[in-house]
């Protein structure tokens, strides 16, 4: 069976390079939900043969990779061509030239839904993943904040996870978390909170974009008391101002103590030397002192009968 040249080069590209291993591939989702502001991410991957040269089989890397949508075989114009630098910046490849293919779309609009394809090229052949993945965008609407408890009040200490959800599976999108309106550092699309303390109390909201226009209601989270936990904690620094006090108390008696027997101590010290004194004084009053006064006549006579000897005053 004859076959026009039109004909043959459409078959080419659909089943790749002449004589080429089925291996050339390209491996994307069939559907993707991207929320209407959001920044979604579309995984992707791809596969060529090695090429056969007498040296032997030799891997050879892309030289050039381009994302189109609404066009079948990746002609112009492109959302992504690594050898277009005017393609539009909000598609950016966040892949490589050997296997990785994902694309981000930054800030989706209702005109990006479309059914959008991969085409890379060799300096052999170029291949296209006509299969396509279809991009829907919803503008939604209904996100929401669904929680892994199903009250809404947790003990202290607990945890919970809150889910951000839509319409659309939020696996690669791109989601910002709020506590009473203030951003936290948390992204993706669960935010796990774990050792609550009062200060995770408020309301919760997810958003699909930093200006906030796709943004669930609020999620209201309120931490209790446990009071078991309460009470251990309470009663770990009363056994503690109780032990300080019997503590303190028994340092007190000891001193007392002490001081009782440096008194005693003192008061027998003292006794001591005063009953030394005394013997002192005692021993000095048994010594006797005499006096004897003579009174004699100032003549040089005999002595008479008149001269009387005088002892006026002997002492003991």
């Amino acid at each position: 069976m004859k076959m026009n040249p039109w004909t043959l080069s459409v078959l080419l590209l659909l089943a790749g390079p002449l004589g080429a291993d089925p291996d050339w591939h390209v491996e994307y989702p069939d559907s993707f939900c991207v929320v209407e502001g959001s920044t979604a991410t579309i995984p992707c991957s791809f596969t060529h043969p090695a090429v056969h040269k007498r040296t032997g089989p030799v891997v050879e890397r892309a030289e050039r990779v381009v994302w189109c949508h609404s066009n079948k075989y990746c002609s112009e114009p492109n959302v992504y061509d690594s050898s277009n630098v005017r393609a539009d910046s909000r598609f950016r490849y966040l892949g490589d030239l050997d296997g990785n293919c994902t694309l981000k779309i930054i800030k989706t609009v209702k005109r990006d839904a479309a059914r959008y394809r991969f085409r890379f090229e060799t300096n052999v052949e170029g291949y296209t993943g006509l299969r396509g993945v279809r991009v829907n965008v919803t503008n939604g609407e209904d996100v929401k904040v669904r929680s892994s408890v199903t009250d809404h009040v947790v003990k202290e200490g607990g945890q919970v996870t809150l889910t951000c959800t839509s319409a659309c599976s939020f696996h690669q999108l791109d989601v910002h978390w709020y506590r009473k309106g203030h951003a936290l550092s948390e992204k993706g699309p669960a935010l796990h909170l774990s050792s609550l303390t009062n200060d995770d109390t408020g309301n919760y909201t997810c958003s699909l974009d930093s200006s906030k226009q796709k943004t669930s209601a609020p999620w209201s989270l309120i931490v209790v008391v446990d009071e078991g936990r309460y009470a251990r904690r309470v009663a770990v620094p009363v056994v503690s101002v109780v032990l300080a006090v019997v503590l303190l108390l028994l340092a007190g008696l000891v001193f007392a103590k002490r001081r009782h027997a440096q008194k005693k101590a003192s008061e027998v010290i003292q006794k001591q030397e005063v009953n030394c004194k005394q013997e002192a004084v005692g021993a000095s009053e048994e010594v006797s002192y005499s006096t004897v006064h003579f009174k004699r006549n100032s003549s040089r006579s005999a002595p008479g009968p008149e001269h009387e000897i005088v002892y006026s005053e002997v002492v003991h």
